[in-house]
């Protein structure tokens, strides 16, 4: 009797046993994330405390330009600049078969990204479109397993473009142009492959204003005719450059002569004559006209006067 009673109960407790496993195997999705990313990022987070060290991936992350295929390294507050800046991201092969690179330019905002079934990634920052500090995430998924490793750099400053720097080389200044000529000027940029515009511009005031001559032109040279225009001594020329983001200009050292309308000028002097009338009183002119008569009078009574007495 005791022998059956055991054995109901070891019956009893492995169905308790089989029933508390299925319950568990049904609770332990609706518990666990179903999301691969979530999943991976838990695997991340434990990544490296469970691997060894000597079995934890190095990264190198380096740059290089296209004048200059040296790669240089990078870390975070770097600053780096150049034509074409590449960035380069590398792990060790035998590690990681998988990598990702991911440069996020806040200020733009951009975001530049390439996935490579390789330990090495790059990309050239140059389609950031404008100079910028940036973010770079770098990521690598492990050969043994599949786990996820990153690593982060912060304020990085990447420059692509530069100003570019242009000169005026004739005219200079003090010249004396008629008919046609040439303005000329050099232009440089430390982008090699940049497509530089020019506007070329003519004052006739020594700078005080300006007209425009041409735009948007590629050429290094303006053919001008100065011919139809006065003969002056304060002609000037400036000539502006742009990469289509920054731009920079140059003018002639000084003025110089050009035109060949010359206009006489006449002076005309006017002589005014004043003319100042003097007007009496009236008053006045009756008192010395009385005074007058009344003196003749008296003359003749004493002529008459005289005359009978003497």
């Amino acid at each position: 009797m005791s022998r059956l009673t055991n054995s109901s109960k070891t019956q009893q407790g492995f169905q308790i046993a089989i029933i508390l496993s299925l319950l568990v195997m049904l609770v332990l999705p609706l518990i666990l994330p179903t999301n691969p990313i979530q999943n991976e990022r838990m695997i991340h987070l434990t990544i490296e405390e469970a691997l060894p060290s000597s079995e934890t991936p190095h990264l190198n992350l380096t740059y290089y330009v296209l004048s200059n295929l040296t790669e240089l390294d990078v870390g975070s507050d770097s600053v780096i600049a150049g034509d074409h800046v590449t960035i380069k991201a590398s792990w060790d092969p035998a590690l990681v078969n998988r990598s990702r690179l991911e440069i996020f330019a806040p200020a733009i905002p951009t975001t530049l990204e390439e996935n490579q079934n390789l330990s090495i990634t790059e990309i050239d920052t140059r389609y950031l479109g404008n100079n910028a500090t940036c973010t770079i995430t770098v990521t690598g998924w492990l050969t043994t397993n599949g786990s996820m490793v990153s690593k982060t750099f912060l304020n990085v400053f990447i420059g692509n473009f530069f100003v570019p720097k242009i000169t005026v080389t004739s005219p200079i200044g003090d010249e004396i142009w008629t008919g046609t000529n040439n303005i000329t000027w050099d232009a440089s940029d430390l982008n090699v492959a940049e497509s530089l515009l020019y506007d070329v511009l003519m004052s006739s005031d020594g700078g005080a204003t300006f007209d425009t001559l041409a735009t948007a032109i590629s050429n290094k040279w303006l053919e001008w005719n100065c011919s139809a225009l006065d003969k002056l001594e304060t002609y000037l020329v400036e000539v502006r450059v742009t990469d289509g983001i920054y731009f920079s200009s140059d003018r002639s050292d000084s003025t110089f002569t050009a035109g060949e309308i010359i206009h006489s000028t006449t002076t005309t002097t006017t002589t005014t004559t004043t003319t100042t009338t003097t007007t009496f009183d009236i008053r006045l002119t009756a008192f010395i006209v009385i005074l007058v008569v009344s003196s003749s009078v008296m003359a003749i009574v004493v002529y008459y006067a005289a005359k009978k007495w003497f």
